[in-house]
């Protein structure tokens, strides 16, 4: 597998230093041929998926992408709404004022769980229609990914979910920003944990490298780095175990080009991988939870 060149000397968009990329490891994706870089920042840590493809769209239209808009067997929906329900008490735990507004929001299960709370929520994604879900329920605008903006948004006090999210976005210090613009002053992020003993150990057969829909991959470090350099300071921080290693399989499996009649079992939502989450607790804390608030300082 041949390494794709990575950038000369350039400034980070993540902290912004003029840095030369080293290349970590090449991989490729778990639904397709093509093939890709890990290069991190020697300044920040961050990693990147490289190269960025001019159109994302295709890989969004694969089998294993639309996993993640379809309900998996009951094992695995019962473990989702217990971490959902765990979240939703981490990310309402202060008093402070304004609405939630959930970019990116899936099915808008976590949407709907706040809303069942009583708190004011607006739901954000790419589709021009909400999900079935939260339709006539829970206030809906479609968000441009690519810029951060969000259509008919009132300018308001916000408290920004992006559960998932960050790691898809070309440019995460540019769409941060807008969505500070956008009237955003605290932020729940959650991403996959780069720096997992998990993501050491399984090499470049993570799961969680996704490429090249993951095109970031964060650790504490490198995400409290480009929060400071929007203003923002990060307030609470920890770590999520998500059934992770049975999927790990299905990567494995599938880039070697085994049948889908014996990769499918350890799919991402397979009854194998919610069976399987106990035993992701050797491996802990393969997924990175953070809130921020904006300073009294805007972002240069």
């Amino acid at each position: 597998m041949s390494i794709v060149a990575t950038p000369e000397c350039s400034p980070c968009l993540n902290c912004l230093a003029e840095v030369t990329l080293r290349s970590v490891c090449a991989l490729r994706a778990t639904d397709g041929p093509a093939r890709f870089t890990i290069a991190e920042c020697p300044a920040c840590g961050v990693l990147r998926t490289l190269p960025v493809p001019d159109e994302l769209a295709p890989f969004y239209a694969t089998d294993l992408a639309r996993t993640m808009h379809t309900a998996g067997n009951a094992m695995h929906e019962r473990l989702r709404r217990l971490l959902l329900r765990r979240e939703a008490r981490r990310v309402t735990a202060s008093n402070e004022r304004g609405a939630f507004l959930d970019v990116g929001c899936g099915d808008g299960s976590f949407a709907l769980l706040l809303h069942q709370s009583g708190h004011t929520v607006i739901a954000a994604d790419a589709a021009a229609e909400p999900p079935p879900m939260i339709a006539g329920t829970i206030s809906y605008r479609t968000v441009d990914f690519e810029h951060g903006e969000i259509a008919g948004l009132a300018a308001g006090c916000y408290t920004v979910v992006l559960r998932h999210v960050l790691e898809h976005v070309r440019h995460p210090r540019r769409f941060l920003a807008r969505l500070v613009e956008h009237g955003a002053t605290r932020f729940y992020i959650v991403l996959p944990n780069s720096a997992s003993l998990e993501r050491r150990l399984l090499g470049t057969w993570w799961y969680l490298w996704d490429p090249p829909r993951h095109l970031w991959h964060f650790d504490a470090s490198s995400l409290r780095t480009l929060l400071a350099t929007l203003g923002l300071e990060v307030v609470a921080r920890g770590y999520d175990t998500i059934p992770n290693l049975v999927p790990s399989v299905y990567r494995l499996l599938r880039v070697r080009g085994w049948s889908s009649f014996l990769y499918q079992p350890f799919g991402p939502r397979s009854m194998l991988t919610g069976l399987s989450a106990p035993l992701n607790l050797l491996v802990p804390h393969n997924v990175l939870w953070m809130v921020a608030r904006a300073r009294a300082s805007r972002p240069r």
